[in-house]
């Protein structure tokens, strides 16, 4: 029996030895991941701690434990049963984390066909996040307390039913603005820029013929974070946009969406994203006097601009397409417009071209437009 045991011992040993090389890569893999998402449920798990019914519940508890002998208390089974209900915990609170914030599933909600996979960025920028965390201390330091969330604008109530609009752009080619307008379509957006070389060449010309067949116009921008600075692009959008505040021009919008050659978020980290899109929305701001209208998916929001409540007070303009109702990305309160299709058909334009919907009504626009 002691050489059969002996020999199972050895091929245990053997089989450990065989997996370590492996086990030790997919810990290195995932540290970086797990790291991230314990400093993400940080607050929230400190929130959990603090609630009173958790804190009963520790109270109640307390005084049967220290009646335990220590043996037990120190026990290895006892540890065991410690670690696996402190784990059992982390996996409630996901789940519940996960319930709340996922949403629709993916085949309940197909966002806007712009949107590109990001993962490989992701997985890039984990090893750089895990690198600026801050070194473990050799005591746990004081838990603080959740900053709380910044306070996002009531919507406004709508005054009338939705309005339908479009946006184009060179794509589009020439333009019966008059018979656009008998369509039923009440506004339009634009292309004037794109990054830091291309202008559209029609622009002027839909532009202007737009606000001539009576619609509301704006003008966007389509961003390039990676390629150059903020102020470069705002000033260059700026200066072909031609804001004119005559009470038929929406705010001037920045569409951000996914690096078009990459897929991801042009190289930058969310807080670099995020820093660029206020610094664009400041020059913005500071020539015409307007809050940017912010273009965007629920996915890019979400992973590019990590779901902040930053820009909460600017307007919204959705892209999201086959769906009833678009999800609200994380940090606003509700979308203003609406990019629902990429395939409308609509009067005086050949093809398709893109449909939109501002849900407050015609007079509410009007005022957006004041």
């Amino acid at each position: 029996m002691r050489s059969a045991a002996l020999r199972d011992d050895q091929a245990l040993r053997t089989a450990v030895d065989r997996v370590r090389p492996a086990a030790h890569r997919v810990g290195e893999w995932l540290a970086p991941l797990i790291q991230r998402v314990l400093q993400w449920l940080a607050p929230l798990l400190q929130r959990i701690q603090e609630a009173p019914v958790v804190r009963r519940l520790r109270e109640r508890v307390a005084p049967h434990v220290d009646k335990l002998p220590e043996s037990v208390r120190r026990a290895p089974r006892t540890r065991s049963m410690q670690v696996g209900a402190a784990v059992a915990a982390v996996g409630v609170v996901s789940l519940v984390i996960g319930s709340a914030t996922s949403g629709p599933t993916e085949t309940e909600v197909h966002e806007a066909a712009v949107e590109a996979p990001i993962q490989q960025q992701q997985a890039q920028a984990a090893p750089e996040q895990a690198a600026q965390a801050p070194a473990p201390q050799a005591q746990d330091p004081a838990p603080q307390a959740a900053p709380a969330p910044q306070a996002q604008p009531a919507p406004e109530a709508p005054l009338g039913p939705p309005v339908e609009g479009i946006d184009v752009s060179n794509h589009n080619g020439d333009i019966d603005w008059r018979q656009v307008a008998a369509d039923g379509k009440k506004f339009t957006f634009v292309l004037a820029t794109d990054g830091t070389s291309f202008t559209n060449p029609r622009y002027s010309e839909q532009y202007h013929g737009a606000k001539d067949a009576g619609l509301i116009a704006g003008a966007y921008h389509f961003a390039r974070p990676g390629s150059s600075s903020a102020e470069v692009q705002a000033e260059r959008f700026l200066n072909t946009a031609d804001y004119q505040s005559d009470g038929k021009t929406l705010p001037p919008v920045l569409d951000l969406e996914v690096d078009p050659n990459s897929g991801g978020c042009y190289g930058l980290s969310v807080s670099e994203m995020q820093l660029w899109t206020k610094t664009f929305n400041d020059k913005v701001k500071e020539r015409t006097g307007k809050e940017p209208i912010i273009y965007a998916n629920p996915s890019f929001w979400r992973q590019c601009m990590g779901g902040t409540d930053t820009f909460a007070g600017h307007p919204l303009w959705l892209a999201s397409y086959e769906v009833d109702s678009p999800a609200v990305p994380g940090g606003f309160s509700d979308w203003d417009f609406w990019q629902y299709t990429d395939k409308g058909k609509v009067a005086g334009i050949g093809g398709s071209t893109d449909l939109n919907q501002y849900q407050q009504g015609f007079e509410r626009l009007k005022q957006l437009a004041g």
